[in-house]
């Protein structure tokens, strides 16, 4: 049987990169605007609106039964043809772009080193914001209402991407919920501080106090009931999280960074994925705590 109490050396997924790479949650502006503009409208509608231009087609158009069926026919046939050369390995799986192969999880390199095998799983301590808003009315995220949180959380974010070391800001994911609701879903962004008094320090910042300020006028004036807003925080001490990915494209704390200096004085910015082996291969491990006698005999039987 493996023993579990000797340290496997880590093995990092990425090289540390020179630049910061840009948190999840903004690397890319089309996305989530897809996702949004598809989340305000149920299926029905959108095949209804579907029906109306095709509609205004075959009344306007010339030669309108071959300019209607046209277009429909050689895009299904392309999308078809596609996705067999794909399942054929003949063209990339598009869905498999950044995807992680095995088991992963993630170590933060310590203060002073970008070297991450002289880090032990789970030292340091992470909090973690969960962020949301939603549209409380029917016309979704076009109520004039919701522009201006939006607009307040997006100041937000974009200050903590500008000075994410002096923020201890570690990175963000953002996601819609899929229980709730069909249209209109809240959506929710989780934000990684080194610790809670980075995030505490930030919330007492100018531009988290003016949100504040502004959101409070509008419950006393009584114009807040259209948006919904709330967080959670979670402040975990070192030694009490972990994760762990499989076959997986980078996420949550997954995705994140830190800066650290390097010995020669330059600066670096730290992707915490690691390979997983020995201890990483169990929770505890990953927390970086000891096992009991005995704990894991059965899982190191089978994976034998």
């Amino acid at each position: 049987m493996a023993t579990l109490s000797s340290p496997s050396p880590l093995h990092p997924v990425f090289k540390p990169f020179t630049t910061r790479p840009p948190a999840q949650s903004v690397k890319s502006s089309t996305i989530p605007l897809h996702a949004l503009i598809r989340d305000q409208f149920t299926i029905t509608t959108w095949l209804l609106l579907g029906a109306l231009l095709q509609a205004i087609a075959t009344l306007t158009l010339p030669y309108r039964n071959i300019l209607i069926v046209m277009p429909v026919f050689m895009t299904l046939s392309y999308k078809l043809t596609r996705q067999l050369l794909i399942l054929c390995s003949i063209l990339p799986n598009p869905r498999m772009a950044g995807v992680v192969p095995k088991r992963v999880t993630p170590v933060y390199p310590s203060d002073g080193t970008s070297d991450l095998s002289a880090t032990d799983a789970a030292s340091s301590p992470i909090c973690a914001l969960l962020i949301a808003a939603k549209s409380n009315s029917s016309l979704g995220l076009f109520q004039p209402a919701y522009k201006p949180v939006a607009d307040r959380f997006d100041a937000m974010v974009s200050e903590l991407n500008a000075s994410a070391t002096e923020n201890g800001y570690l990175g963000s994911s953002s996601w819609l919920n899929a229980c709730d609701r069909a249209t209109g879903s809240e959506i929710m962004t989780v934000i990684y501080f080194q610790n809670e008094e980075y995030l505490h320090d930030f919330a007492h910042g100018p531009t988290h106090s003016e949100a504040t300020l502004w959101w409070r006028e509008l419950e006393r004036a009584g114009k807040d009931t259209q948006v919904g807003i709330m967080h959670e925080v979670f402040a975990c001490p070192k030694r009490s999280w972990e994760g762990i990915y499989v076959n997986y494209q980078p996420t949550g704390m997954g995705a994140t960074t830190k800066e650290v200096k390097n010995a020669d004085g330059t600066k670096s910015w730290v992707n915490p994925l690691v390979k997983v082996k020995g201890k990483l291969n169990y929770s505890k491990g990953r927390m970086g705590r000891a096992f009991g006698a005995n704990e894991w005999d059965i899982m190191e039987t089978m994976t034998q």
